[in-house]
């Protein structure tokens, strides 16, 4: 047998054919010598779904002059969790000549094995939406300088409007600084490295005098602000450090394997430039299509206008509130199923081997294919619709079944699907906010364009204008505890926050010192703490709040002391090892993981509260509760007002009184896990007593409304409310 050539076992319940009696796969019809090509540049996702269901898994078809190999669905998602690409397949020869445009040998996109894992966990979190949550509000103002500029009533081509969009956003996140002035020549080289990698354009375009002078003036550009960050202490101001930010280039730098190896120079640089290409081109394209579908369709434009202005009401300030525009995010994920930018994978087959029947040459380039997955009966209701309620609950199609898959599959998943995700959603929310859009002409209907990624033409054009009346400056609001994040529900994350360790410290007592070794990330279940720099008080963190998290990200030592200042601070404890792997696996940010550890914090304190009510009940309950904190002193009822809610304490006491000629009497002090406003609730009549946060305060509150009071009254709790009725009647007597 020829050295090149082995069989496949991904089916062992099915004997393949011998190599050398198995036919080669079906040929997708098309014209002579150009084979599919025009059908490809105008529907590329069309070209490969249609073909999977009427040739089967593995085919191959003939477009950009190149015969491809396609394997896709469910088959090449298997194909991968069997291993079977590091045994047949490379990718040395499809991106090496990119990496090496790019300023590295060694480009993860071209690497297998120990080294593609190694690199990719590292690059997981150097693009993370942890490292850029803290630059969410900088997103926001490259969008309003920009729509800013635009005329009333002007109309633009979409796709040059948010390239250049995307491109400030990204200089942000990744120098902390704009980078307009070398817009042209970087999308230059970007383009030319996309049409060349996917063979759009011969490999001679690299040699064209235009590029070399534009990608040698981005590389250095690049190179000279690694320099400049590697050589700073990150002072605020500089480049690698914006305020307390870390910069994408600071992140890259500080990045260590598991051995304690950090990212070379070249990688650097070439990951920095890696991370602009994908935010011009994979993004842009993305944000494109969502606008064309929120465009057609005046309902859905409507709904996520109001959306987007409650958000920013409310304040946008990190990747956690952007997450809270539940209806924005689900557009975005149906967006990404119902119109894919990544057609696949491609390799260059290695050794030949059988597959489902079909041989697959050595020296093919062969495509492993998510796409038909995404218009798959098997994981999607209705596919061929457009319909972003699937992406929401009760539905949750993406996260059901193992269909979505818009970012590649396996270990070959895009690693800033995070960056792109916070980017995007936050430019279409600001958009949205700030113009009142329509299509022109209103007429227009999509058409695709191959650049290679499909993208939309050139005929993709809005007229806008500025909105009135909408509110520009964002006022701060109280986190709901049950914001959806994609994790909250997922059993891994469950598991890993629910065995993590919880500590307990006496007042003064160090959890952690300024200048040590990182090691633990934490979240402040009970208690208070201080946070100081420099022997300085800086903030004090109450119940919910978090700390550790930067030296656990940016590799470095401890930036300030944290200390107990309640008399007993109970804290979770996250090791570094489960912290990234929430970062990287889940794609969670530090203030999600908080979420998530509140939300088990008050429904344990809800079943504490109200033992009789059933867990049926509590589970429906739990949603209609939302937490607020409020300062020592600060009254919650008060004795003569309407009663509109009820409150369980979380964290805290709070002092009930009641007036008393002239004066004012206390009748108890209530702590965690009791509760106060029932009576009104139950009796219809005026609150009768005050309820005051005690002066050691500050106190974490837990409250619904009367529908969710009703919920626990009918739900098994009558008898606990009753008898505590019972009681606080006889005090008022």
């Amino acid at each position: 047998m020829n050295p090149q050539e082995a069989k496949c076992p991904f089916n062992p319940e099915s004997a393949e054919p011998p190599l050398a009696n198995a036919p080669s796969p079906p040929l997708v019809k098309g014209w002579p010598l150009l084979g599919s090509t025009f059908h490809f540049l105008s529907d590329a996702p069309g070209v490969l779904n249609r073909a999977y269901r009427k040739y089967g898994p593995v085919f191959r078809l003939r477009a950009l002059w190149i015969r491809y190999t396609i394997i896709g669905g469910d088959e090449a998602k298997l194909f991968m969790q069997q291993g079977l690409p590091n045994q047949y397949l490379s990718r040395e020869k499809i991106f090496h000549t990119i990496g090496k445009e790019l300023g590295t040998h060694d480009f993860m996109m071209s690497q297998s094995g120990p080294t593609h894992l190694r690199l990719r966990r590292m690059l997981a979190l150097g693009y993370s939406r942890e490292a850029a949550s803290a630059f969410v509000p900088d997103f926001i103002e490259v969008v309003r300088d920009e729509v800013r500029k635009w005329p009333a009533g002007s109309t633009r081509g979409v796709m040059a409007a948010i390239n250049r969009i995307a491109f400030e956003q990204y200089s942000q996140v990744m120098c902390g600084r704009s980078l307009h002035q070398h817009f042209a020549e970087a999308m230059t080289t970007i383009e030319t490295n996309m049409n060349v990698g996917g063979r759009v354009w011969p490999f001679l375009a690299l040699k064209n005098p235009w590029y070399r002078k534009a990608r040698n003036k981005v590389i250095g550009l690049i190179s000279d602000m690694v320099d400049e960050a590697a050589n700073e202490t990150a002072e605020p101001g500089s480049v690698n450090s914006v305020g307390s930010r870390k910069t994408i280039i600071h992140t890259l730098l500080s990045l260590r394997d598991p051995e304690g190896v950090p990212l070379r120079h070249d990688q650097v640089v070439c990951y920095a430039m890696y991370g602009c290409a994908g935010s011009v081109a994979y993004m842009a394209r993305l944000i494109g299509f969502m606008l064309y579908q929120i465009l057609i369709d005046p309902e859905l434009k409507r709904i996520l206008t109001e959306e987007a202005d409650r958000a920013f009401s409310e304040g946008i300030r990190d990747a956690s509130d952007v997450r809270r525009m539940e209806l924005m995010c689900a557009v975005y994920h149906e967006t990404l199923r119902f119109r894919p930018v990544s057609q696949g994978m491609p390799y260059y087959t290695d050794r030949a081997f059988v597959f489902q029947g079909k041989k697959v040459d050595a020296g093919d380039i062969t495509v492993l294919s998510q796409v038909p997955l995404s218009f798959s009966e098997r994981y999607f209701t209705d596919p061929m619709r457009f319909d972003h309620t699937r992406m929401m609950s009760p539905r949750n199609e993406h996260r059901k079944g193992g269909g979505f898959h818009p970012f590649g599959m396996g270990d070959r998943t895009c690693t800033a699907m995070g960056l792109t995700e916070l980017m995007a959603i936050t430019m279409v929310a600001a958009v949205l906010h700030e113009c009142d859009l329509e299509m022109a002409p209103a007429s227009y209907r999509l058409k695709l364009k191959i650049r290679p990624l499909p993208a939309p033409d050139d005929g993709f054009r809005i007229k806008a204008k500025p909105r009135e009346g909408m509110v520009r400056e964002a006022a701060p609001s109280e986190e709901n505890i049950t914001a959806a994040f994609p994790g909250s529900d997922d059993p891994s994350v469950v598991e890993l926050l629910g065995n993590a360790p919880s500590r307990t410290f006496r007042q003064g007592e160090i959890i952690i010192q300024q200048g040590d070794t990182a090691t633990a990330f934490y979240i402040v279940e009970r208690g208070t703490v201080t946070v100081s720099k420099d022997g300085k008080v800086v903030a004090t963190l109450a119940p919910g709040q978090y700390f550790g998290e930067i030296g656990l990200l940016h590799g470095v030592p401890r930036t300030a002391t944290v200390t107990a200042q309640s008399p007993s601070v109970q804290v979770l404890e996250l090791s570094r090892e489960r912290f990234l792997d929430l970062v990287e696996n889940s794609d969670l940010v530090s203030g999600e993981m908080a979420a998530i550890a509140r939300k088990r914090t008050a429904h344990n304190v809800l079943r504490d509260a109200l033992p009789g009510i059933s867990a049926d009940a509590l589970r429906r309950l739990f949603p209609e509760f939302s937490t607020e904190k409020l300062e020592a002193g600060a009254i919650v009822i008060r004795e003569g007002d309407v009663a509109d809610r009820f409150y369980v304490i979380a964290e805290g006491c709070a002092v009930v009184t009641r007036r008393v000629d002239g004066g004012s009497e206390e009748l108890a002090r209530l702590g965690p896990g009791e509760y106060f406003g029932e009576m009104g609730m139950i009796t219809g009549q005026p609150r009768n007593a005050t309820v005051t946060i005690a002066d050691d305060g500050p106190a974490v509150l837990l409250s619904t409304d009367r529908k969710g009071f009703l919920t626990a009254f009918h739900g098994g709790a009558s008898g606990d409310l009753a008898q505590t009725m019972i009681t606080r009647a006889a005090l008022l007597k």
